[in-house]
C-alpha cells in the first residue's frame, strides 16, 4: 500500500486563481495530492475547526480579511496545519509579515509554477512532520522530567521523613537522659533531706542531756522523717516493679468507701499541716469495686497529696465520688498553682515535673501521677487531668469500673512524722533551710558546739535579718521557694557588706557540678547532707583557725 495522498486546502476567493491552482496540482504525481476549496473567510474558519487537511493554501486578500488573519483565527482553533501564503503582490514587508505570523512559505502567484509550489509543499510536510517529531520528544521529555521530579520530591519527602524521625527519636534521647539525670539529682536531694534531721537527730541522742520534752520532740521529727524515707522508698519500689512487669494486684470485691477512709488517713496530716479545707462529696449507696484495696487507696491518697502539695496554705481541695453508668468517677480538685497547658499531657510522665528548678516549692521525685496513672490502668480504668492554667487550680478525674459484688469496710491507720541536731568556739551563725525540721536541729547541733543560732525558713527572709544580724557564718540549704540558695549567696556578695560572711551550702544535691556552680554562686564551701557532727565540728575549728578540743 502507498502512502495516504496529502491533503490540501486552498482559501482563494477568486476563481481564475482557483483554476491556476487546480491546473498545477494537474501536473502533480497522480495520487499523491487532493485539493479542496473554499471561498470566503468564514468558510475557512469553520473548516480549521475541523482541522481535516494536512496543508493549507491561503490567498493573502480575502475581502476585508487577510490570510495573517486566518492564520491567526487557525493558531486560536488549536489547529496548527503548515501553511503556505500565496498572493499577487511582491512586498517583502509581507514576506515577513507571513512568517511571522506562522506561515512556512509565501509564493507570489504569477511567479507560480507546478514545480515551485510542490517543494514548498514538501518542505511544508517535511518541516511539520519534524516540528511533530519535536513536539512529541519534547512531550516525553517533560514527562519524564515530570516524573523523575515526583520521583525525586518522594524520595526527598522520604528522606525528610526520616531525619524528621530521626531528629525525635534523638530528642527524645537527649530528654530522656536529662529527665534521668534531673532525677537521680532530685532523688539524691529528696533522700537526703530527710536523712539529714535524722542523722542530725541521733547525733543529739548521743551527746545526752536532752530534757525529756526535747526527746519527745525529737522522737516525733525522727518519726515525720522516716514516714517521708518510707513513702519515696515505696513509690521508687512501685515503679520499679512496673517497668519491670513484676507489680501484681491482689484483687478483690469491696466498697470503695473502705479505702476512702484510708486514704484520708495517709493524706490527712499533709492537709492539715498546710490548713487546708478538705470538702467530701460522697455517694449514699455504697460502690462495689473488684481490684487491689491497697492500690486503689494509693490512687486517692496519691491525688489528694498531690493536691496538698501544689496548693498554697488555707486552699480548698475537694474529693467527689459518684457514681456514672457502670463506673466510679473519682475526682479530686484544688485552688492551687495550676497546670500550664504544655504541661497536661506531661504531668504523667515518670520523673516529670512542672516544677523542677531550685526555687521549686514542691518536694517529691515526679513518680507519684505516674504511679497512680499505671495503677488506675491496671484496673481498667481511666484518668484525665485538667487545668486552666497556671493560678486556677487542677483537677484529676478518674473512672472505675464497678462489680457486681461488696465487701465489708476496714480502715486503715495512720502513720507518724519528723527530726533535729549539737556545738564549739563562739560564732554568730545564721541558718536558711525551708524544711523547718532540718533548721531546727543544725541549730540544736550547731548549739552544743557552742554557737550562737539563729535561724530562718526562706532566703527572704535571710536578707532581712543578715545586715543587722552581722552572722559570722551563714549555713544555707539550696533548693527552696521563691529564692535559691545560689541566688541568696550572690545577693550577699552584690552587696559588699562588712564584714562578709563564710557561706557555707548545705544541700542534697552532691554532684561535682552542683559544687562548682555553689562556687560560682559565692559559697566558700560545700556540705551534703546528712551533714555528720564531726565533720561539722572540724569546719568550724577550721573556720575559726583554733585547735579546740573536741567536746566529749
Amino acid at each position: 500500500m502507498g502512502e495516504a495522498p496529502v491533503r490540501v486546502l486552498l482559501v482563494e476567493d477568486g476563481d481564475d486563481d482557483y483554476v491556476l491552482t487546480r491546473e498545477l496540482f494537474a501536473e502533480f504525481p497522480r495520487g499523491a495530492y487532493t485539493l479542496d476549496r473554499v471561498a470566503d473567510y468564514e468558510s475557512a474558519i469553520k473548516t480549521f475547526s475541523e482541522c481535516h487537511h494536512d496543508l493549507y493554501l491561503i490567498d493573502y486578500r480575502l475581502g476585508k480579511k487577510n490570510g495573517l488573519d486566518l492564520i491567526a483565527e487557525a493558531r486560536r482553533l488549536e489547529c496548527h496545519t503548515p501553511v503556505i501564503i500565496l498572493t499577487g503582490q511582491r512586498e517583502r514587508e509581507i514576506d515577513l509579515q507571513a512568517m511571522q505570523a506562522g506561515a512556512v512559505d509565501y509564493l507570489v502567484k504569477d511567479q507560480l509554477a507546478a514545480d515551485t509550489l510542490e517543494r514548498s509543499m514538501r518542505y511544508a510536510m517535511q518541516r511539520a512532520r519534524l516540528e511533530e517529531v519535536i513536539h512529541k520528544a519534547n512531550q516525553q521529555l517533560e514527562e519524564r522530567v515530570k516524573e523523575r521530579t515526583a520521583e525525586l520530591a518522594r524520595v526527598n519527602e522520604t528522606l525528610q521523613s526520616e531525619i524528621a524521625e530521626r531528629k525525635r527519636a534523638e530528642e527524645a534521647l537527649r530528654e530522656a537522659d536529662r529527665l534521668k539525670d534531673e532525677f537521680v539529682a532530685m532523688l539524691a536531694h529528696e533522700l537526703h533531706n530527710p536523712l539529714a534531721p535524722l542523722s542530725a537527730a541521733l547525733q543529739l541522742f548521743e551527746l545526752g542531756s536532752n530534757s525529756p520534752e526535747q526527746n519527745k520532740e525529737l522522737r516525733v521529727m525522727m518519726s515525720r522523717q522516716v514516714e517521708q524515707l518510707v513513702r519515696l522508698i515505696d513509690d521508687l519500689l512501685d515503679v520499679s516493679r512496673i517497668s519491670r512487669g513484676k507489680l501484681n494486684l491482689r484483687r478483690e470485691s469491696f466498697h470503695l468507701s473502705e479505702v476512702i477512709d484510708t486514704a484520708l488517713d495517709v493524706s490527712r496530716p499533709m492537709i492539715d499541716s498546710a490548713q487546708h479545707r478538705l470538702e467530701l462529696e460522697l455517694p449514699d449507696q455504697p460502690l462495689a469495686i473488684n481490684g487491689d484495696k491497697v492500690r486503689i487507696s494509693q490512687i486517692i491518697s496519691n491525688l489528694l497529696i498531690n493536691a496538698a502539695k501544689y496548693t498554697p496554705p488555707n486552699g480548698r481541695i475537694e474529693l467527689h465520688i459518684r457514681r456514672e453508668a457502670a463506673h466510679a468517677v473519682i475526682r479530686v480538685s484544688d485552688n492551687g498553682v495550676g497546670i500550664p497547658p504544655e504541661m497536661l499531657t506531661k504531668v504523667f510522665e515518670l520523673f516529670t515535673q512542672v516544677d523542677s528548678s531550685h526555687t521549686r516549692t514542691h518536694g517529691g521525685l515526679g513518680i507519684g501521677l505516674t504511679l497512680v496513672k499505671t495503677l488506675v490502668e491496671m484496673h481498667e480504668g481511666s484518668i484525665v487531668a485538667k487545668s486552666q492554667g497556671e493560678g486556677f487550680g487542677s483537677e484529676f478525674i478518674v473512672r472505675l469500673p464497678l462489680a457486681q459484688t461488696s465487701v465489708p469496710i476496714k480502715p486503715i491507720e495512720t502513720a507518724p512524722p519528723v527530726v533535729p541536731l549539737r556545738s564549739i568556739p563562739a560564732n554568730r551563725i545564721l541558718i536558711v533551710d525551708d524544711n523547718e525540721s532540718a533548721g531546727y536541729l543544725l541549730g540544736r547541733l550547731l548549739q552544743k558546739l557552742g554557737q550562737h543560732v539563729h535561724t530562718v525558713s526562706s532566703a527572704t527572709a535571710a536578707l532581712e535579718v543578715v545586715s543587722s544580724l552581722k552572722p559570722d557564718i551563714l549555713i544555707s540549704d539550696i533548693a527552696m521557694p521563691g529564692m535559691s540558695g545560689y541566688e541568696l549567696a550572690s545577693e550577699i556578695r552584690a552587696r559588699g557588706e562588712s564584714p562578709q560572711p563564710t557561706l557555707i551550702a548545705l544541700t542534697g544535691y552532691g554532684r561535682e557540678s552542683d559544687r562548682q556552680q555553689a562556687r560560682e554562686a559565692g559559697f566558700d564551701h560545700h556540705l551534703t547532707k546528712p551533714v555528720d557532727l564531726q565533720a561539722l565540728e572540724q569546719l568550724l575549728i577550721k573556720l575559726n583557725g583554733t585547735a579546740a578540743d573536741q567536746a566529749p
